[in-house]
């Protein structure tokens, strides 16, 4: 399965060049991805972002790494994600996965309504920033 990740280049204008690639990225975002876009503005980056994403690399002159996290409990909504900064995607992702199990499970015995916002505070206890996708300082270098 496709690691899906975009790669957000900040140009000097504000708006941003994208990348996308389909198997994720390692030590060079750039030559692992493929032109998706340019000259976007940080609403056209919201309006892709969703759960198809696995991570989002935002590259100002270092790089930040996002890992993309679905919070919708009943998998239905793609767009309900947030954005949590780390510097180890891997392990967050691993737990991430176990963390959204429990909540599945939580849902189907009936407990549907807290889910979401239980998933958020345990995702913003073990990252060093959230940002839900209507919320730009992730683009801007808000760490």
């Amino acid at each position: 399965m496709g690691r899906r990740t975009l790669v957000l280049v900040v140009r000097e204008d504000g708006r941003f060049d994208c990348r996308v690639a389909h198997w994720g990225v390692d030590a060079d975002p750039f030559a692992q991805s493929r032109p998706l876009g340019s000259a976007w503005s940080a609403a056209t980056v919201r309006e892709l972002l969703d759960a198809t994403f696995e991570q989002v690399l935002v590259c100002d002159g270092s790089v930040r790494r996002y890992c993309v996290c679905w919070l919708d409990p009943r998998l239905a909504d793609p767009g309900d994600v947030a954005l949590a900064r780390t510097d180890d995607p891997a392990a967050l992702r691993a737990w991430w996965v176990e963390e959204k199990s429990r909540a599945c499970e939580a849902v189907r015995s009936g407990a549907a309504e807290t889910v979401r916002a239980e998933l958020l505070a345990a995702l913003r206890e073990r990252t060093d920033a959230v940002h839900l996708p209507d919320d730009a300082p992730f683009l801007r270098g808000a760490r």
